[in-house]
């Protein structure tokens, strides 16, 4: 009896891990191209733009994905505060959390910097999605990019990856409500895929990505470029590692509630 009340007790525990009492639920959307229909889904919205992601994403290929949070990139502008896009993280949740789970046992964990670090570093695939908040061409997503991107890419020698990247971007006009998906995937290739405007979260099971990267250091580029010493978003950074904590506090309790 005690036995069977401790695990509907781990049970309701992880739950409440896994599903926050911040995430929202809502209908169904209907989406186009590439983009598949997703039925009532927990999401996770971004205070100050009010986009929302799906808490639970798919992409072309991986496991099923956790968000990690969402902030918004803004820019000063003859002194005026716009925003620019909200941008997300996914990882694959399994994968993510057993590796957060292994780093913590083996006591990795000191500081904030270290779960960052465990993203960068972690043998999942991850992926970073851009929203845009307003329309921006492609030349002035590189240019903003490149800034933090470029010196990076120098030191690794490989500024002809960074060049597909660029003209790839440059070629596309970034209006309102498009979708900008990079995946570094685990065999160290950068997936890019850019949609068209959506009006509510999709799900992307079924999308091919437009552009294929064989570069580990154009990945990791860009995910230092958020999650390293001088953020881009520095609200990004700091909700990423709150998911992460979440993802592997959900671990510790799934653990928890096996052995009992």
């Amino acid at each position: 009896m005690q036995k069977s009340l401790a695990q509907r007790a781990g049970r309701q525990a992880f739950r409440a891990a896994r599903c926050p009492a911040a995430l929202r639920s809502r209908p169904a959307a209907v989406s186009r191209g590439a983009c598949q229909p997703v039925r009532a889904s927990l999401t996770v919205k971004d205070a100050q733009s009010g986009v929302e992601y799906l808490l639970a994403q798919k992409f072309w290929q991986g496991e099923p994905y956790r968000c990690l949070g969402a902030a918004t990139r803004s820019k000063n502008i003859l002194f005026v505060n716009v925003k620019v896009y909200s941008i997300t993280a996914y990882v694959e949740a399994d994968r993510a959390a057993k590796e957060l789970g292994v780093r913590q046992r083996g006591g990795f964990f000191e500081s904030d910097n270290d779960y960052a670090s465990a993203l960068v570093d972690g043998a999942f695939n991850k992926v970073i999605m851009l929203h845009l908040v307003r329309d921006v061409t492609g030349e002035q997503f590189t240019e903003a990019i490149n800034k933090s991107l470029l010196p990076r890419m120098q030191l690794a020698g490989d500024t002809a990856a960074l060049d597909k990247f660029n003209d790839y971007f440059n070629s596309k006009n970034l209006v309102n409500n498009t979708e900008v998906i990079l995946m570094w995937s685990m065999a160290g290739d950068l997936e890019v895929l850019v949609t068209p405007p959506v009006a509510a979260p999709q799900e992307y099971g079924t999308a091919t990505p437009e552009l294929r990267i064989s570069s580990a250091a154009l990945g990791r580029g860009l995910f230092e470029i958020f999650l390293g010493d001088s953020p881009v978003v520095p609200e990004a950074k700091t909700e990423w590692i709150k998911g992460a904590k979440q993802l592997l506090d959900s671990e510790n309790v799934k653990r928890a509630t096996r052995k009992a």
